[in-house]
């Protein structure tokens, strides 16, 4: 790949695009070797009469992230540098483009994808307002897709300007997305960041903004005091439940929007998918699923992602064998919806049902074992299966509450066994 030169220990590779404040280029980091996204500030804005000190404000809010986000669904921060004479934030790079092309009236997402990719930013702005950081600039620009079509966020450290006409002309913010609270410059909440998930949902369902104006001034009265059409009219077959949680995100009264991203995040998991007749189920419902189980109250969002990454979630009729005695295997389960039976030499040993897993002893001796006994479905069944070699890919405290989680499994299941033993003594 030709080289366009280097900028510290980055090989610069690419000119990926060029903005009135900076020109990001792909780079090669040979230390970490991985390819990365840099934004090169254009040095004399800082200086600036008007807006130097507003462009400083944003350059500084990112480079004080280098490190202090990590989540499944927001762009990293590796690396910044801030100097009189250049100033550069170093980025993970994400290769499938922003959501904006999906974002006109001929070339809508399905209604359930635009569903995942908004419960899985709520979980990441979530994850942000724990960490003391409002995006304060969601739009579909700002949300970049992986290039197996997952997607993450972008732009943590987007500065806030409660000058609305300087936003304009300079290019930074965008108004058709702000909140009321943003346009009439108020102290600001994570709120503000839910009404513009809100205008990024109606957008993408429907190919247009809710308001639309000649002028900043007409549009910002719009947003204050109009009601946009309802997305149902621009698109008929929206669901009408799905059309009440757009609505309320982006509710002008902040009394009556979601108070909270659980509650936002909450509803659009339970929408579930709208292709009724499809097989696959997906990370939203998964997660949701994994979230509500007694076996993972320890986890965190994050770690939950993880699992989901590494696991296979599998549904299986009555009667299969998912474990034979004495085949060799380290593969173990968790039990989501179902129940099995456990039997050795045709002997029922045990029942095991949802919210529960088998297989874990092999994963805990540390070697594929010989299976102590048999493992059949009951029911039809669903069960995430792990490998342990997929476990040992998972943070270290994700594997941590994995080993804790097993350890009260096993605790619960010498209880029973001490209990049938007494009950056989008496």
């Amino acid at each position: 790949m030709q080289q366009l030169g280097a900028l510290g220990k980055y090989t610069l590779t690419k000119k990926l695009g060029q903005g009135a404040t900076s020109t990001v280029y792909l780079a090669f980091d040979p230390f970490a070797k991985r390819e990365v996204a840099i934004k090169v500030l254009k040095q004399d804005i800082l200086s600036d009469p008007r807006m130097g000190k507003l462009y400083q404000r944003q350059l500084d809010n990112e480079a004080s992230l280098v490190g202090k986000l990590s989540h499944p669904h927001i762009v990293s921060i590796y690396d910044a540098l801030i100097g009189d004479d250049a100033s550069h934030i170093v980025m993970e790079y994400v290769s499938g483009g922003t959501l904006e092309k999906y974002a006109e009236p001929g070339n809508l997402l399905p209604v359930d994808r635009v569903v995942d990719y908004m419960f899985k930013c709520c979980r990441a702005l979530n994850y942000a307002q724990f960490n003391g950081v409002i995006h304060r600039d969601i739009k579909p620009a700002n949300m970049l897709l992986t290039e197996d079509g997952d997607i993450k966020i972008s732009d943590m450290g987007a500065a806030l300007l409660l000058d609305i006409e300087q936003t304009q002309i300079n290019n930074i913010g965008s108004p058709g997305y702000m909140s009321p609270e943003q346009l009439r410059s108020e102290a600001l909440t994570h709120q503000t960041d839910i009404y513009s998930l809100g205008v990024v949902m109606y957008r993408l369902l429907t190919g247009y903004l809710p308001y639309k104006a000649e002028n900043l001034p007409a549009l910002c009265q719009q947003i204050l005091h109009a009601t946009p059409p309802t997305p149902r009219n621009l698109r008929p077959d929206i669901p009408p439940q799905l059309e009440r949680v757009v609505l309320r995100a982006m509710h002008r009264d902040r009394g009556e929007r979601y108070q909270n991203w659980k509650d936002f995040g909450s509803d659009l998991a339970a929408l579930g998918r709208f292709e009724q007749k499809a097989i696959e189920i997906n990370q939203t419902e998964q997660f949701s699923t994994l979230r509500e189980m007694s076996l993972f109250k320890d986890f965190t969002d994050i770690e939950l992602w993880e699992i989901l990454r590494v696991g296979e979630w599998q549904m299986q009729p009555a009667q299969t064998v998912l474990m034979r005695e004495d085949e060799m295997g380290d593969v173990f389960y968790i039990i989501i919806e179902g129940s099995v039976s456990v039997t050795k030499n045709g002997r029922l040993l045990n029942l095991i049902r949802s919210d529960d897993c088998f297989g874990e002893m092999a994963y805990i001796s540390g070697r594929v074992v010989p299976r102590s006994a048999t493992v059949t479905a009951g029911t039809e069944v669903t069960v995430l299966k792990i490998s342990p070699a997929q476990l040992a890919k998972l943070s270290d405290h994700c594997q941590l509450h994995f080993n804790q989680a097993f350890l009260r499994v096993m605790a619960d299941r010498l209880r029973m066994a001490d209990d049938r033993f007494a009950k056989l003594a008496n």
